[in-house]
């Protein structure tokens, strides 16, 4: 029982974080950025990914030996829907990522990237919507634990 408690804790604290470091980057983003803030976005960046995995890791955990079972789960419509918003912001979370690693040439030379204001648009844009699907993913789980889409 203790087992699942604490699964299920690091599956929210993992979710929380991913929010979180989403927040930070997309409050750091502007056309004018210092060293250090370009690295804190690229260490938010790294949170992201650490985040996610960690939340995908503690959720198969708790489809698969924690909670109903994977047969509930995979026959349940909120949780297709929940996965397939998940693989959509991890697909579309590479495009900051990449952005971001770009960064590492001039920034281990001490030199702050230069952001155009279109690119700085496009990465608070991505950033907003994986936020609001992350919202999706919510919603789902919500649904889902009240015994929708089965």
């Amino acid at each position: 029982m203790i087992g699942a408690a604490l699964i299920a804790f690091g599956h929210f604290l993992a979710f929380f974080a991913l929010a979180a470091a989403l927040v930070l980057e997309l409050a750091l983003i502007t056309e004018s950025l210092s060293v250090e803030t370009a690295l804190r976005i690229q260490r938010a960046d790294r949170i992201v990914g650490i985040a996610a995995t960690l939340l995908l890791v503690f959720g198969f955990l708790r489809v698969f030996y924690f909670e109903k079972g994977s047969d509930y789960y995979f026959a349940n419509t909120f949780f297709q829907i929940k996965l397939g918003l998940f693989v959509i912001v991890a697909l579309i979370s590479l495009y900051p990522t990449i952005q971001f690693v770009r960064w590492n040439s001039e920034l281990n030379q001490g030199i702050a990237p230069d952001l155009s204001s279109a690119t700085v648009k496009r990465l608070k844009s991505v950033i907003h919507w994986e936020l609001v699907l992350i919202g999706g993913i919510l919603l789902c789980a919500s649904l889902m634990a009240k015994g929708y889409g089965v």
